[in-house]
């Protein structure tokens, strides 16, 4: 009940007992006055009549009495007139039976009236010939004393419904900053630390409102603090502590999390040497060694940084490492420039150190130990061949179209012949329970070997099919949600899915098909999604939401704006088990510890991606990681 109703129960029960103590003291005062009233008249009437009767002599007359009776009896003021003998027999009497019209008969016996009869002695000359009684008639008092009730009631009625709206107004007023805290403690229960600009004048209020301020404030802080402190903390795990460029750690996380089954990768891993360091340290002081470390890093970062196919990092004391997610053309075209670059650099002290440079083809499901050796064998051979010189060699694990034309017509026989499938795999609790099961769209090359959507996605955008794919995707959903033990599903939009949207029809629709099947759906969207379009995810988030499903961010990057994990407000996050191993050991556990008040404070659930070995999926769960998903556990498997 809210807080109006009770006070207006309570004013309204006490308006009815002051009303009823009112009414009731002043029908009795009204009734004891008008009870006197009528008795005097009754015996001011009684006694004219007697006379009257006594000085005409009509006391035998039986005609004289009745005219006499009459007269007084049609005015309706009374209701019996008798004239009784001295031995108590009627000798004439009058009477009407008491009905009152419109006066409720409950009333009557509420409010009796005491009244008493009129009597006069009729006398004849000297003596006594009989005695009249005279009762008044009650029911005008009756009619007066009830419409005075209903009069004190209409008013009572009145004043109270003034009174109660007087108190809506009053409370609508006054319980207002209340409203406004509630929307700021579900704001805060969203994730979202608002303040209360406009303060109440009432004290209790104004105490309340400032209170929550400051709880919400506090909270941001806390939520700041460490998501600073982590993004602190993985900035001195990843970071190379001479260039301010990515480690050795962060390019050996991403490029597990590059080959994984599930990724769309499909480039080259580029690693450029610097050949000399080593004597130039001898030769010159370490400054002059360091100054060439950090020219090279300076050129990559300018030339890359902008660029969000290429990550980069100093994995060795003279050894950088790129990894370039597009053509081996644009690799060459990178490490030539790069070449060029750093050899106008130079200085006459730093004669004798150049750059040597290897590519290897990279691909989803490449074996990493592989690369690396292909890697170390390529910058043998290019230090072999001379300063400035690379060696290349080209990825053998999946067999693609060449050229426009025959990707063209690659998606048209895939489109007609249905060759698109989904493949689904688990994401489990600490349990074994099942999460959700990311579903991932496949296409096989002409050698039968699985492509990542992320390697054909982008060339059916350039061509125009990319709609054309997703209805085909769509049409396989329905019989995918059909399966009542299929549990949860989890779809990951891919990039080129939210830039090329230009409204969410599509998206809505599958939504929908979800909604009415028994499966239960996780939509989810890359990290880098959220960086580029960070109002779109929010938009797709809130739809998401409205029909029931969830929504996560996957691979997510710890260094996540807080305004930004805020208005996404995900339901999970999906971080690579690499790096929650790296963040959560020996004196990095402060990282982890950081990223834990963090979630739980926004309420977000943790999942840990790429889990392919037992003894990292056994370190997450002394961590109480809230869901794994690797390999280990379980590899992607058809599912239609």
């Amino acid at each position: 009940m809210t807080l109006y109703k009770q006070i207006a129960l309570v004013v309204t029960l006490g308006f009815l007992l002051l009303l009823s103590l009112v009414a009731y003291d002043n029908l009795k005062q009204s009734a004891f006055f008008l009870g006197g009233q009528l008795n005097t008249t009754a015996q001011d009437t009684a006694t004219v009549l007697g006379i009257a009767i006594s000085t005409t002599g009509s006391s035998d007359d039986i005609a004289a009495l009745e005219t006499m009776f009459n007269a007084v009896f049609d005015s309706g003021y009374y209701s019996d007139i008798r004239f009784v003998s001295n031995d108590g027999t009627v000798i004439y009497e009058k009477s009407r039976p008491l009905t009152v019209k419109g006066v409720p008969n409950w009333f009557v016996n509420l409010m009796p009236l005491s009244l008493t009869p009129g009597e006069a002695t009729v006398q004849s000359g000297w003596s006594q010939t009989g005695r009249l009684e005279l009762v008044i008639y009650p029911g005008f008092a009756y009619a007066g004393l009830y419409e005075r009730l209903t009069g004190t009631v209409k008013w009572f009625s009145v004043i109270v419904v003034v009174v109660l709206s007087l108190l809506w107004f009053v409370l609508h007023i006054i319980l207002k900053p209340l409203k406004a805290v509630h929307q700021q403690a579900n704001a805060i229960q969203e994730n979202r630390f608002i303040q209360l600009e406009a303060l109440p004048r009432t004290t209790e209020l104004r105490r309340v409102v400032e209170a929550m301020n400051r709880l919400s404030l506090k909270v941001k802080e806390i939520c700041e603090e460490q998501q600073a402190a982590l993004a602190e903390n993985q900035r001195l795990l990843y970071s190379d502590e001479l260039t301010q460029l990515r480690n050795r750690r962060y390019f050996m996380t991403e490029l597990l999390a590059s080959v994984s089954e599930k990724s769309g990768f499909h480039g080259s891993l580029l690693v450029l040497k610097i050949v000399g360091l080593e004597a130039l340290r001898e030769r010159q002081a370490y400054q002059t060694a360091d100054s060439v470390v950090l020219c090279l890093a300076k050129l990559i970062r300018d030339k890359l940084s902008a660029r969000s196919e290429f990550k980069f990092a100093r994995i060795n004391d003279d050894e950088f490492a790129l990894l370039v997610n597009a053509k081996q053309r644009v690799a060459v075209e990178t490490i030539a420039s790069l070449f060029e670059a750093f050899a106008a650099k130079q200085s006459d002290s730093a004669d004798g150190v150049y750059l040597v440079g290897g590519i290897a083809g990279l691909s989803g499901g490449s074996v990493i130990g592989q690369a690396l050796s292909e890697i170390d064998l390529l910058l043998s051979k290019a230090q072999t061949t001379g300063p400035y010189q690379y060696a290349a060699a080209e990825a053998r694990h999946l067999s693609l179209p060449q050229g426009r034309t025959q990707w063209r017509d690659y998606f048209e026989r895939a489109l007609v012949s249905d060759k698109f499938y989904l493949v689904a795999q688990p994401a489990m609790d600490a349990s074994g329970r099942v999460l959700h099961r990311e579903v991932l769209v496949r296409l096989n090359d002409e050698n039968g070997v699985a492509i990542p959507a992320g390697i054909f996605m982008p060339m059916a955008v350039a061509l125009g099919f990319e709609l054309a794919i997703y209805r085909k995707v769509n049409d396989l959903l329905p019989s995918i949600i059909s399966h009542k033990e299929i549990g949860a599903l989890a779809i990951n939009f891919s990039d080129v899915f939210i830039g090329s949207a230009d409204d969410t029809a599509e998206f809505n629709r599958i939504l929908a098909y979800f909604r009415k099947g028994p499966a239960a759906l996780c939509v989810e969207v890359t990290h880098d999604s959220v960086k580029q379009y960070p109002e779109r995810i929010t938009k797709l988030a809130e739809a998401a939401r409205r029909f029931g499903h969830s929504f996560g961010v996957d691979r997510l990057d710890l260094d996540i704006p807080l305004d930004t994990l805020q208005s996404i407000n995900p339901d999970y996050i999906k971080i690579s088990a690499e790096t929650l191993a790296h963040i959560s050991s020996g004196n990095a556990s402060a990282g982890y510890k950081a990223l834990r008040n963090i979630t739980r404070t926004l309420d977000i659930k943790i999942i840990a991606v790429g889990v392919d070995e037992q003894e990292l999926f056994e370190h997450l769960l002394t961590l109480g990681i809230d869901g794994m998903q690797g390999n280990f556990l379980g590899k992607p498997e058809k599912i239609i």
